[in-house]
Formats: C-alpha cells, sequence, structure tokens
C-alpha cells in the first residue's frame, strides 16, 4: 500500500488560518500600506505558495474584505473599560481614549482606515470578526446607558464615520485631530444628554 504524501505548500499542511492570514495582510500593510498588500506578498510572508491562500480567499478583494473583518485582532484598546461606563461623561472618556488609540493604529498602517471606510456597513456589528466585536461593545454600552438601539446606532455610526473621515483626511497630523475630536465629543455629549432627558 503506497501513501501519497502531501503538498507541504498546501493550507492544511502549511497550517493556514484566517487569523494567521489576516496577521500576514496587517504586517505587510504595516510596511508597504494596502496599495503593497497583494496575494503573492501575503504568501511570501506565510512562506507558502499563492495558490495555498485560495481556500480562505479566493482573490484580492476576498483578501481585502478578510482584513476588513479581523483588522482589530491586535488593536490594543482596552474593550471592558466599556463595561464600566455608568455615565455619558464616561462614555465620552472611554470613547475619546478608544479614537485615539485607533488614529495611533491606522497611523501605523497605512491605508487602512480608508478600506475600512469602504468596507463600513450599517449592520457591521451582525458579522464576524473583530471588527465586528468592536462595534458590539460599542453599541451595547449606549443602551446600557438606556439609549434605545436605533438612537445608539445612530450615535455609533456618527461617531465612527467622523474618526474614520478624520484619519483619512489628517493622517499625519495627530494634534489636529485630537482637537477634531475634542469638539466633535462636545457635540456627542449634548445630544446624549439631551437623547437621555427625554
Amino acid at each position: 500500500m503506497t501513501t501519497s504524501r502531501r503538498d507541504p505548500s498546501s493550507h492544511a499542511a502549511a497550517g493556514i488560518s484566517v487569523g494567521a492570514i489576516a496577521d500576514a495582510a496587517l504586517a505587510i500593510i504595516r510596511t508597504d500600506g494596502v496599495a503593497g498588500l497583494t496575494m503573492r506578498a501575503v504568501a511570501e510572508r506565510l512562506q507558502v505558495r499563492a495558490p495555498s491562500l485560495y481556500h480562505h480567499v479566493h482573490n484580492k478583494d476576498e483578501l481585502l474584505d478578510l482584513v476588513a473583518r479581523n483588522a482589530f485582532d491586535r488593536f490594543d484598546a482596552d474593550l471592558t473599560a466599556y463595561d464600566g461606563i455608568r455615565t455619558v461623561d464616561d462614555w465620552i472618556a472611554v470613547t475619546t481614549t478608544g479614537a485615539l488609540e485607533l488614529r495611533a493604529f491606522y497611523a501605523d498602517h497605512p491605508g487602512l482606515a480608508a478600506l475600512i471606510q469602504a468596507k463600513a456597513t450599517p449592520d457591521r456589528d451582525r458579522g464576524q470578526g473583530s471588527r465586528a466585536d468592536l462595534v458590539r461593545v460599542q453599541l451595547k454600552s449606549l443602551v446600557d446607558l438606556g439609549l434605545p438601539e436605533p438612537q445608539a446606532r445612530e450615535i455609533f455610526l456618527t461617531s465612527a464615520h467622523w474618526t474614520l473621515a478624520a484619519v483619512v483626511a489628517e493622517p499625519t497630523t495627530p494634534d489636529r485631530f485630537e482637537d477634531g475630536l475634542g469638539l466633535f465629543m462636545d457635540g456627542v455629549r449634548a445630544r446624549l444628554n439631551a437623547l437621555l432627558a427625554t
């Protein structure tokens, strides 16, 4: 009886996982930007042949979708901080800190903010991956403050859009981002207080 040898570059033999592909893609984005992200570059980073990636991603567009879904696996923000929110000011403080950390994360990964912005959908919390996890935590914290889910979603979406747009518009000016974030959050605080008072 003969046994067939498994091609060592196959996805099973190489041990490729979605997480490993996302990590490799983010490492490439960190050094070469989104423009430098290719199937070949990911395969080289994982030390496999490009066809080995096709079990998980069939083309560049699917690779970008995978990155957008899993971009925050290595994001350092403390998501458990949202569990301790009891007031609007708590939410503003935690969200401001998170936005500043997010801006630094995007600054380390050129083009990622624009990619996330392009892939954003109103129901992004209903999917899989670290992006959906991050959105769910933020939405839940607003609902826990007493906002109905539709209003919580509106506040979250507005905040997320502002943060992404500001990062894309001002990728190299952190002081301007921080000043704008403060002004924006003043408006969010006023809106939240008004909504919760009704």
